[in-house]
């Protein structure tokens, strides 16, 4: 297998792993760009069943916009988060557009997501957020959702992962008064032992089985 194929590849485990976990939902949309090229794989809109989505589903971008490849099906409406994060961020192999549940609802409730366990340590230099409902439909907007950047799929998809659980224990703990958050030292700490490439592929692999196709 190629590089380009391993990476057609990557996109739509990923696809699959984020369905599986119920954060990309039905309008969510991942891709992955080419290193060394101007060129994304995408994965494809609405209408696409993401349990099934394979490597022949991916739609491919030049980072300008221009469509290189239409595999047919429905378009992601909003192509421009991933063609404009890739032209202003080129570390960034990796873009996720997730309509992740328990993220989502602190971000409607104007609640900032902190750091509060462990494998959430990494949220330490903050959370911005982007104040506007309304679908991207050109590249100011860009900014728009639930976006998570990467320097692989693999790093992408633990701070996917980890982002919403760590939402997730946020939101529960305001039941019982809020959570508390990690201290400054605290984060530090233990980012620098959690948020370790190391632990990325052995996050992958955990998934990937879960959702390998015949």
């Amino acid at each position: 297998m190629n590089d380009e194929a391993l990476l057609r590849e990557k996109a739509a485990t990923l696809t699959r792993m984020l369905n599986l976990q119920g954060t990309i939902g039905m309008f969510g949309h991942v891709s992955v760009r080419v290193p060394g090229t101007d060129k994304c794989f995408i994965s494809p809109g609405a209408s696409t069943d993401k349990t099934v989505v394979r490597p022949e589903h991916m739609f491919v971008y030049n980072i300008d916009g221009t469509i290189i490849e239409h595999p047919g099906g429905l378009i992601p409406l909003e192509w421009r988060i991933h063609t404009q994060i890739h032209r202003d961020r080129p570390e960034a192999m990796c873009v996720v557009h997730l309509h992740a549940p328990h993220a989502r609802a602190l971000g409607v409730a104007g609640k900032q997501i902190k750091p509060v366990f462990l494998h959430g340590s990494f949220l330490c230099t903050g959370v911005p957020t982007w104040d506007n409902p309304r679908l991207v439909v050109n590249d100011a907007q860009a900014g728009h959702g639930s976006v998570v950047v990467g320097a692989s799929a693999e790093e992408a998809f633990f701070a996917c992962t980890f982002l919403e659980e760590n939402a997730q224990i946020q939101l529960q703990a305001e039941v019982m008064g809020g959570a508390i958050p990690l201290s400054e030292d605290e984060a530090r700490d233990c980012a620098e032992g959690t948020f370790n490439p190391r632990l990325f592929p052995l996050l992958w692999a955990y998934y990937e089985r879960k959702v390998k196709l015949d």
